[in-house]
């Protein structure tokens, strides 16, 4: 009983290893590949590959740069999304290449970016549209928001114009610190989705 214990543990330590850990997954130079052996035929890996791609990334039909069966290939250029708040949706952008043949198969993550979405607003620039995303944003607060723009601007405020921009200061330390935060590129959260989408994908074609 105990050998096969053992047993289990080897196995279970074996199948959590060979999976790709994404402190491991080194993005800084904007580029990734993982390289794995699998002795299924190569059609078959290229097809359940083909399939999982459209199963899980959006509108694969059109994010499809090149595609070649007879060389079991193929080409992607997919925005993954990996976070979404109140205030912005975040995608992994990068070119993804599948290739494979008898004997292994590889992801090749090209060109790696963070990509975050902002609102785009008649009139309003798009760092502002930071705050304005939000849902919790009202009309009256989008009002209230012009008009502190417009004030912003005057060369000689009168004394009640420097009241209200007073009242309305907050919004450009929240936009500038917003869109600082939503511009800088966090490693980690890259490495976690290119880990993740590299981990199933192998898992779908060992099964």
């Amino acid at each position: 009983m105990r050998k096969y214990v053992i047993m289990f543990f080897l196995i279970c330590a074996n199948a959590v290893f060979a999976q790709v850990v994404p402190d491991s997954v080194d993005l800084r130079s904007n580029s990734y590949c993982a390289e794995f052996e699998n002795n299924a035929p190569a059609r078959n890996k290229y097809e359940i590959a083909k399939k999982w791609f459209s199963t899980n990334l959006q509108n694969f039909r059109d994010i499809i740069v090149s595609e070649d069966a007879r060389r079991c290939k193929i080409v992607l250029k997919p925005l993954v999304l990996y976070k979404a708040d109140s205030y912005s949706r975040c995608y992994l952008a990068t070119l993804l290449t599948f290739e494979c043949d008898n004997k292994h198969f590889s992801l090749k993550f090209d060109n790696v970016k963070k990509r975050a979405a902002f609102s785009t607003m008649a009139n309003i620039e798009s760092a502002d549209s930071v705050y304005l995303q939000s849902k919790l944003t009202t009309d009256i607060e989008i009002g209230k928001y012009r008009r502190y723009k417009e004030l912003k601007a005057k060369n000689a405020p009168t004394a009640e114009e420097l009241k209200e921009i007073r009242a309305c200061a907050f919004f450009d330390n929240y936009t500038e610190d917003a869109l600082r935060r939503e511009n800088m590129v966090y490693y980690h959260e890259l490495q976690n989705i290119v880990a993740e989408i590299v981990n199933k994908l192998k898992l779908t074609l060992e099964e």
